[in-house]
């Protein structure tokens, strides 16, 4: 029975092979997820509510946040691998993935170090829906991004790395 289980976790991705780059294509993937996420931060005014708590101007808070979605994409490929490109459930886990760091970054950790709510109203849920649409995105687009990063095994096999 274990031997059947270990079977399927090789077979789904726990370990990248040689040419996929799993923290590339999250970085790419968690940028352009932040990228369309900023709309929804700057119309609910969580962008101004950020600034204000965090003593930033407001042009620092997009920056900052696209830096964070940057780092979120590398967790994310670096704990999923392959799995995160699974076709049926790539969107599932970037979703979860999204109220997972919303649940840990601006709930839990900032408001501890800050002792005060980083956003309320609109602003608050303007920063759930953005980090939801943010990990949605990432889920959806890691797919793709990875055919665009990866290096395809004819090109792996004259550099000498050998395939699993």
């Amino acid at each position: 029975m274990a031997h059947g289980v270990l079977r399927f976790m090789r077979a789904h991705g726990q370990t990248p092979g040689p040419g996929q780059r799993p923290r590339l294509t999250g970085a790419l993937g968690g940028t352009l997820g932040g990228v369309v996420a900023l709309p929804l931060l700057a119309w609910s005014g969580a962008i101004a509510s950020l600034a204000d708590a965090l003593g930033l101007s407001n042009w620092m808070v997009p920056v900052l946040y696209l830096l964070v979605s940057a780092i979120a994409g590398v967790v994310y490929g670096a704990i999923f691998r392959r799995a995160a490109g699974d076709r049926r459930g790539g969107w599932l886990f970037g979703l979860s993935y999204g109220f997972l760091l919303w649940m840990l970054g601006p709930i839990a950790l900032l408001q501890t170090v800050l002792a005060r709510p980083l956003a309320t109203g609109v602003a608050a849920m303007g920063l759930l829906g953005a980090s939801l649409i943010s990990g949605l995105a990432l889920g959806l687009l890691f797919r793709p991004l990875h055919y665009l990063v990866r290096t395809p095994l004819p090109q792996l096999r004259g550099s000498g790395v050998h395939a699993r």
